[in-house]
């Protein structure tokens, strides 16, 4: 901090020595240098926080940098893909038709030769007349499903699957008895 040599502390040491006298001159150095410790101390905290605002500004430019590539890196990314879409678009519009027109035709009870009821066409009054016309287009055929017995198929699998399961039978413990 400031530039003493030794030969001019001693000059200083010597002054103060008779100014001060030889009581209070170690009361005066342990003043002096408690206020010099204070003193660098305030000078550390300065510097410290001189330093904690340039790095904080540092930080802040660091940060609007690098938000400013994620935005451009967004926006590169957001135009590739803008373009990959009407592309593919493009490309999808000359293919083959969409799943849903792809689908078959749906199938009513009376395609697997039931009627509503779960019972033969042949026995249903609809279609033997139908049969007796031969007219296949004035057949009637069934909106619901009530004739499929699905849930009893189900619960066959079911049943199947349980009955393929090797069954859980534990073990008898033998018990002792404490006397």
């Amino acid at each position: 901090m400031f530039d003493f040599s030794f030969s001019e502390l001693i000059v200083i040491g010597v002054i103060a020595l008779v100014v001060l006298g030889p009581e209070r001159l170690p009361k005066v150095a342990r003043a002096a240098g408690s206020l010099m410790g204070r003193v660098q101390r305030m000078v550390n905290n300065v510097k410290q926080e001189l330093n904690a605002q340039i790095e904080m500004d540092e930080l802040k430019k660091a940060k609007s940098e690098f938000e400013s590539a994620a935005y451009q890196f967004r926006d590169e990314i957001r135009s590739v893909g803008d373009t990959a879409r009407s592309e593919l678009s493009d490309v999808a519009t000359g293919l083959e038709p969409p799943a849903w027109e792809r689908l078959p035709p749906q199938r009513t009870p009376a395609d697997f030769g039931v009627d509503e009821q779960g019972q033969p066409l042949a026995q249903s009054v609809v279609y033997r007349e139908a049969w007796q016309a031969n007219e296949a287009e004035s057949i009637v055929r069934p909106t619901g499903a009530v004739g499929f017995q699905t849930a009893s198929v189900h619960k066959k699998a079911m049943q199947k699957k349980r009955d393929m399961r090797p069954r859980y039978r534990p073990k008898p413990r033998l018990r002792v008895r404490k006397k």
